[in-house]
């Protein structure tokens, strides 16, 4: 015999159970469509941006390079001795491609795309950095003076192989965990893991930079002609003032020595003579963006012409979303002066 008033409760509490169940699989179904358009959405993205790595990939492989870029469609020169040998051309035309980090729109499946290409030759290398250099870019970093002074002599530590404190520099001892790697950089952003540098950055303003520096001990070369302003600034210590006149000339024409530019600039520089500072080095980093999801590609390419078997590497890929989730803007963009099918 059922007790009276017993029955409407057991139903309610029967309904609410089933209701919040039916509840939690709606929630998880769409949990799981939103992660499923998600992951389509970043197929579909990579599918577009490896097609724009490949373009980007014939182009360097089989134009000739110029002092600001890409000569594309340009006359490639054969020597006896050295075969294909670079274009020397000056000027800049309308139909080549800039390595200066500019983006240039394609459309690939219909997709407006963005493509940026910069030379690794006008980034900041910290492997490279002379004192002056490497406290600049320290300053531009945000340190404090105090920890500028033993920068150089902890990096020196950082990457050497032995466990012989230098000078103000810095061992395992000195760091709570991990020590110095003792070998070579492998990325721009390792310069942080140096004793004192990571607390002491300014976070705003490395965000501003670090698309800027790289680490690559194996390349000694810098070029002027595809530096960005910061890079004009740190590596090759010019003013605010000397970098948009260097910017402005090289807009005009290619600068072909370190002579020319002291001269657009007023002044003489303090550079090895011997190094190479107006080309481009044959490494490059790669930008790829679109209009239709967040997602940002980046790869580095280097050509490797005299190995028959592997004339170019890419590595160093990643894939990110922008900032706030943002999509490209090819506005104002020039044409890829390249064909990406």
């Amino acid at each position: 015999m059922t007790r009276r008033g017993f029955a409407l409760p057991a139903v309610l509490a029967v309904t609410g159970v089933v209701t919040i169940v039916f509840l939690v699989a709606i929630t998880a179904l769409s949990s799981l469509t939103a992660e499923a358009q998600s992951a389509r959405s970043r197929i579909r993205f990579m599918e577009r941006a490896l097609t724009a790595e490949a373009a980007v990939t014939m182009m360097a492989a089989t134009e000739p390079f110029s002092p600001t870029g890409v000569e594309v469609g340009g006359l490639r020169r054969v020597s006896e001795f050295l075969g294909m040998t670079p274009s020397f051309t000056t000027g800049v035309r309308s139909g080549d491609l800039r390595m200066d980090g500019r983006p240039y729109q394609a459309s690939i499946d219909g997709v407006p795309t963005l493509i940026g290409v910069q030379d690794q030759a006008g980034l900041i290398n910290v492997s490279t950095l002379d004192q002056a250099g490497l406290d600049r870019l320290a300053t531009a970093s945000g340190l404090s003076i105090t920890r500028r002074r033993d920068l150089y002599p902890r990096l020196q530590d950082y990457v050497d192989s032995d466990d012989l404190r230098t000078l103000n520099g810095a061992e395992a001892d000195d760091y709570d965990e991990g020590g110095p790697a003792n070998r070579r950089l492998l990325l721009g952003a390792e310069w942080l893991s140096v004793l004192g540098v990571r607390e002491a950055v300014d976070a705003r303003r490395w965000r501003a930079l670090r698309d800027n520096v790289v680490a690559d001990s194996t390349e000694a070369t810098g070029n002027v002609n595809t530096a960005p302003p910061a890079a004009l600034r740190i590596r090759f210590g010019l003013t605010e003032t000397e970098t948009q006149r260097a910017i402005a000339a090289r807009d005009r024409g290619a600068i072909l020595s370190m002579a020319d530019l002291g001269a657009i600039i007023g002044r003489d520089l303090n550079i090895d003579p011997l190094a190479i500072y107006t080309y481009p080095s044959g490494r490059m980093i790669f930008t790829i963006r679109d209009t239709q999801s967040p997602w940002v590609y980046r790869g580095r390419l280097s050509l490797t012409p005299g190995d028959p078997d592997q004339p170019f590497w890419i590595d160093q890929t990643e894939t990110f979303e922008g900032p706030q989730r943002t999509r490209a803007d090819p506005t104002d963009a020039p044409a890829f002066p390249y064909p990406t099918r």
